[in-house]
């Protein structure tokens, strides 16, 4: 859905995360130049993995950075499972033709309101995206939910055959962080939490 091709640039938020591994892999594949936020303690590792410009995104703002090293341009396309406020300052670092791509809301995990109520901080905050917007700046938003995309079962076949074909060719690489028994549940969700792992966290038997 993002489209990126060789002469594109993208964004990858939180690129220490299975997800971000995953799209760096895949953008690495196309060719595409890559820039990804992540904590200093991740950047070597993103480095040796493919990405070509780390930005600290817990010391300093990440959308000066990121126009900095593009000349003040932005990028085509940036991931964001991050939501709310989040996804206002996504689309303001898109260059013009430029996609933003939302697929999660992991700010709604640092809210300490309970049960549902926890998501009214990030309604508040959420981005307005108007078509006559999106027509004058020449960007595009779109989403991902793959829960509501089961009844599309032959698109869904084609995408992973791609990726399986990417691991049996080795440029899809799947990073494994650290594994916690069933008993550790809880150690594993903090693990994720706290955004200590880099790539997966396994629970196992």
């Amino acid at each position: 859905m993002g489209a990126l091709t060789s002469s594109d640039s993208v964004l990858i938020h939180n690129a220490g995360s299975g997800v971000g591994l995953a799209a760096i892999d895949i953008a690495r594949h196309i060719g595409a130049t890559i820039y990804g936020t992540a904590s200093a303690g991740k950047h070597a590792f993103l480095l040796d993995r493919g990405l070509h410009h780390a930005i600290d995104y817990t010391k300093s703002n990440w959308t000066e950075e990121l126009m900095r090293l593009t000349s003040n341009k932005g990028v085509e396309l940036i991931t964001d499972p991050l939501g709310a406020g989040h996804w206002k300052k996504s689309y303001a670092a898109l260059r013009p033709t430029g996609r933003l791509g939302m697929f999660g809301v992991s700010e709604a995990a640092n809210s300490r309101l309970p049960g549902p109520l926890r998501f009214l901080p990030i309604a508040a905050k959420t981005p307005w995206f108007h078509p006559l917007g999106l027509m004058s700046r020449n960007r595009a938003v779109f989403g991902v939910n793959l829960g509501h995309l089961w009844h599309e079962v032959p698109k869904l076949r084609g995408w992973m055959k791609s990726l399986l074909d990417g691991v049996a060719a080795g440029w899809v690489r799947p990073h494994v962080d650290r594994s916690f028994s069933f008993e550790r549940v809880a150690d594993a969700h903090g693990w994720i939490e706290d955004r200590r792992n880099k790539g997966k966290v396994v629970l196992s038997t």
